[in-house]
């Protein structure tokens, strides 16, 4: 979608607008409650993170800090725990896209001569919880998404889960934390996983055709930074692992050509180094494995991180809700870097300045030569 369709979308993205909301209750409307500024940092792989700040809200007859009712005290409203959900977009706040629901986990202010202390809350999306604490679980003769799906089912989360491919012999996990354990499982199988709501994805990456938007730089794309770099990257992957019952070597390869979701009409890493190195550059490690298939599956999911390396990037645009981790977005007006990027990473700010959206990508190819 272009700019011209979001402009027609979202009102001629004129009224850019956004809402707090504790327990479905509206901070600045319902409760009257002055929140200056908002902030929804969102991740591949990790918690999202979300941030507000409350201004004139401290008594100085009570010491206390209350909503304009003179009743309600704010550090009981947004107590840690307090279920937080922030939306922005333009227009009617109603019908506000919500980019984040989680709880309060900070609560942090300031004293100082001559100012009135503000307060500032701050917590993370329903990932949270996985965070914390170590387990040790194993699972036989099962398929990777189905101890994700039993880890979901313990936190309390739905699931949005791709089965994976192939069952295995023994999954282990060992004094993990529940999410840093859910990310290995995503990076054996070239997965990703990130918690939406009060859903959590693990899935290919949606990397694969046009953007959720289109913008070109001057028009919506106020900047963009991506780098290219061949540092690091490699033609061929080899995982070296032993056969439990026979002792003999397995040995697993994936070769570049092999990433997923890489544009056909583009080069990866892996092809440009070998126009630039006389002798290819190899990955070879040695990993437990099961089998064959198990061995050449790590291979090629090391094959994917390793060319995601290839090209990264950063950028800004006016405030768009659309943006968000594990969607394409088609950036213009860039010359030979104009192309359908990845987003990993998406942080969606409002304040006095307005709407904006920051956003880092990650993608396995550049144009051809």
């Amino acid at each position: 979608m272009d700019l011209a369709a979001l402009s027609d979308r979202y009102g001629d993205l004129y009224v850019p607008a956004f809402a707090v909301r504790v327990d479905d209750k509206d901070l600045l409307r319902e409760h009257a409650v002055a929140v200056t500024q908002a902030e929804v940092d969102l991740t591949l792989g990790g918690a999202g993170r979300f941030s507000f700040a409350v201004a004139d809200a401290f008594d100085f007859e009570t010491r206390q800090f209350l909503a304009s009712d003179g009743r309600t005290d704010l550090l009981d409203l947004l107590a840690f725990g307090a279920p937080i959900k922030i939306a922005m977009g333009y227009g009617d706040v109603a019908n506000l896209q919500v980019l984040i629901e989680g709880i309060v986990t900070q609560i942090s202010t300031s004293f100082t001569e001559g100012a009135p202390p503000e307060l500032s809350i701050s917590g993370y999306d329903n990932a949270f919880p996985m965070m914390g604490g170590k387990n040790t679980r194993s699972w036989v003769k099962q398929y990777d998404s189905a101890a994700v799906i039993e880890i979901a089912g313990f936190h309390g989360l739905k699931t949005n889960v791709l089965r994976t491919k192939k069952e295995e012999p023994q999954i282990e996990q060992n004094q993990e934390g529940d999410l840093e354990f859910l990310n290995k499982l995503a990076q054996r199988n070239g997965y990703e996983v990130y918690v939406s709501g009060n859903t959590l994805h693990f899935h290919p990456p949606n990397n694969q055709g046009s953007g959720v938007v289109t913008l070109e730089w001057g028009k919506g794309l106020l900047n963009f930074k991506p780098d290219g770099n061949l540092a690091g990257q490699v033609s061929r992957v080899e995982v070296y692992g032993w056969d439990a019952k026979t002792k003999d070597k397995i040995v697993g390869k994936a070769v570049n050509g092999d990433e997923p979701g890489r544009d056909p009409r583009s080069e990866s890493g892996g092809d440009k180094i070998r126009t630039v190195l006389r002798k290819q550059p190899v990955l070879r490690v040695r990993q437990p494995v099961f089998d064959q298939a198990d061995a050449s599956e790590k291979a090629r999911a090391l094959l994917k991180e390793n060319a995601e390396k290839f090209v990264t990037g950063e950028g800004e645009t006016i405030g768009l809700p659309d943006i968000l981790p594990d969607h394409n977005i088609t950036l213009g007006g860039l010359g030979r870097f104009s192309k359908t990027y990845y987003v990993r990473e998406a942080t969606h700010r409002f304040d006095s300045g307005g709407y904006r959206t920051r956003f880092k990508v990650k993608e396995n190819t550049l144009w051809k030569a």
